[in-house]
């Protein structure tokens, strides 16, 4: 744990991502719960009611509201915020899949989330994390799998909400038409694809 602790204080410092590069997941709970309670203070991304703490060497390389294309080492992070649930303080429920590669709950406090990570063709990695009313998704190779948990996990933790902007917006219905969200296809058991990326257009704010 001290190891851990010391890394992510190395990361605030530095804005490097935490580098585990490792298929083993075996710590992976503990270190989702030393992040959480050591979250970094700092955000220096934002939008329409949110803001949060993007890694150094991530790039922001699509903007489309409440869906954000970050970029690592050449692998494309997909986040999502979903503002409706925060508004809401909706709850999402989740049950831990034995069949998959890793599964399992993130709670703190009335913040609750859940991590998947599925095997996918050529030492490939399907991942996707939600918490905090956030979600991220994203395909990496074996040796890059603790390295992305770690580094979704610093994102996702770090995100901040606007009460006042966020109430506004959805309250006006400001959207602007449909907006793009954006879903990494799931491996299945039998035959996993690479990174198949599905854009599906849908309303948000329809009542």
């Amino acid at each position: 744990m001290k190891k851990i602790l010391i890394l992510l204080s190395v990361f605030i410092i530095s804005g490097c991502s935490l580098q585990n590069n490792s298929s083993d997941l075996t710590n992976v709970k503990e270190d989702i719960n030393d992040i959480i309670t050591n979250k970094s203070k700092y955000t220096n991304t934002s939008g329409i009611g949110f803001k949060y703490y993007k890694p150094r060497d991530f790039s922001l390389l699509e903007d489309k509201d409440f869906n954000h294309v970050l970029l690592n080492n050449g692998n494309k992070y997909y986040l999502n915020i979903d503002i409706n649930a925060y508004n809401s303080k909706f709850k999402s429920e989740y049950q831990i899949d034995p069949l998959l590669y890793y599964s399992d709950t993130i709670s703190n406090g009335d913040i609750f989330g859940y991590i998947e990570v599925r095997k996918g063709k050529n030492s490939y990695f399907y991942l996707k994390m939600l918490y905090n009313y956030s979600c991220i998704e994203v395909s990496v190779k074996e040796n890059e799998l603790n390295s992305a948990i770690n580094s979704s996990m610093i994102i996702l933790s770090s995100m901040r909400y606007n009460n006042n902007v966020i109430a506004s917006f959805i309250s006006n219905k400001n959207t602007a038409g449909k907006e793009n969200t954006y879903e990494i296809k799931k491996p299945n058991n039998k035959k996993d694809d690479r990174n198949i990326l599905d854009v599906y257009e849908y309303d948000s704010y329809t009542e």
